[in-house]
């Protein structure tokens, strides 16, 4: 008897194993890993709060992971041959990244049921497929919980690898929100409003130690804007490719944070990121940015004087050159993120730094010359930079 009930655990222990082997990730349960407080979920939100829900619904930030649309290739046409190539690799398909105005990333689901960012990559403002690689040539596969999960995800608990849902939700935000929904009088829902609970994100950094596996900030706290570094390694200044040579504005994406820390605005009183931006309310198109109104109204309350007359100020009238065409220039390779220094890079920069050998294109760009005075030289736009703001 006690042969068979011991044959009849290990039986079942087996097939638990194998199921929890190749379970595929998903949405679940999940607790704060410092807290200890649970999640709810935004559609718990939605029933108190469906104005702030539906327009949340309409961001990039409720769409930032979407399912796989498939379609039927056997009626493409291509030109091209495979006469010759090696059978092509079969992926369990999961979920698309992005692609709303960068670059949009493919996910699969590997033999144990992990999401896999894979290697492949589109690019869309160049309309660009690539495949990405490591140093030494190898295809790169990322580990999705590990390298993107918690800024792709809401809820994630980076002991347990759990989250409550894909997408930047409400309590990616306001942090777990479970009592609050059950008791909302009672338990009330926290704000945070400080730069760092949108630099958790909208940073390049990656942990240290023990937890180096994680490519995003694991310690933070809402309203303790000083736990954001706790052992966090950011991205250097130093680094070749993801910032420029002056060592402030950024050449990559996701790294708002760490330009806004080297702007004059921050340390400015009550000046954040929810100044300007309205994290509830936006569109799908990442021009708007989320702002809370027409940026000349925004600038103007700290500017007054120079919206007024910006002729003035830069010698340009509004509807020629914007704050945002000289403070907020579309920087980064990809061009598709605006600097974040509010720097109207000049172009003694572009000069200081020089010609890139290898590919003949400056190394430092400038406000002037990035999209308006493209077919100037750097020295005739320094000039002119210098005889109207008299530098």
């Amino acid at each position: 008897m006690k042969r068979g009930i011991i044959v009849f655990l290990v039986v079942v222990l087996y097939f638990v194993w194998v199921g929890a082997a190749s379970a595929k990730m998903a949405p679940g349960p999940s607790k704060d890993p410092i807290t200890g407080k649970v999640y709810a979920g935004s559609e718990k939100c939605k029933s108190c709060h469906k104005a702030k829900y539906d327009d949340w619904k309409n961001t990039i930030h409720a769409w930032m992971v979407r399912p796989i649309a498939k379609g039927d290739l056997k009626n493409a046409k291509a030109d091209l041959t495979l006469e010759g190539a090696p059978k092509p690799d079969q992926y369990d398909w999961a979920y698309v990244i992005g692609g709303w105005y960068k670059e949009e990333r493919y996910t699969f689901w590997d033999e144990k049921g992990n999401i896999i960012d894979g290697e492949f990559e589109y690019t869309r403002p160049r309309k660009h497929f690539s495949l990405r690689k490591n140093k030494d040539g190898s295809l790169a596969r990322l580990d999705w919980f590990n390298e993107c999960g918690n800024c792709h995800a809401t809820g994630v608990n980076y002991k347990e690898r759990t989250f409550v849902e894909f997408n930047i939700g409400c309590e990616a935000c306001h942090g777990p929100s479970a009592d609050h929904a059950k008791s909302p009088k009672k338990v009330k829902a926290v704000i945070d409003k400080n730069t760092e609970n949108c630099g958790r994100c909208h940073i390049r950094a990656r942990m240290k130690g023990d937890l180096s596996k994680f490519n995003y900030p694991v310690n933070y706290e809402l309203n303790k804007p000083d736990t954001l570094m706790k052992g966090l390694d950011p991205e250097p200044y130093t680094a070749a490719g993801s910032f420029f040579p002056d060592q402030k504005n950024a050449n990559r994406h996701r790294q708002q944070y760490l330009e806004w820390i080297k702007s004059r605005h921050n340390g400015v009183p009550d000046l954040t990121c929810v100044t300007c931006h309205d994290p509830h309310k936006g569109s799908l198109s990442y021009r708007t940015g989320q702002l809370k109104g027409e940026e000349r109204s925004l600038c103007g309350k700290c500017h007054e004087g120079i919206v007024a007359d910006p002729k003035k100020h830069s010698g340009h009238r509004y509807e020629v050159a914007s704050c945002s065409s000289c403070h907020l220039p579309y920087t980064i390779t990809a061009g598709s993120v605006p600097n974040h220094t509010f720097e109207a890079i000049p172009p003694a920069k572009t000069i200081q730094f020089g010609i890139d050998e290898k590919s003949g294109k400056n190394k430092m760009p400038n406000s002037c010359m990035l999209y308006c005075h493209t077919k100037e030289t750097a020295a005739t736009m320094d000039q002119q930079y210098k005889k109207i703001f008299k530098k």
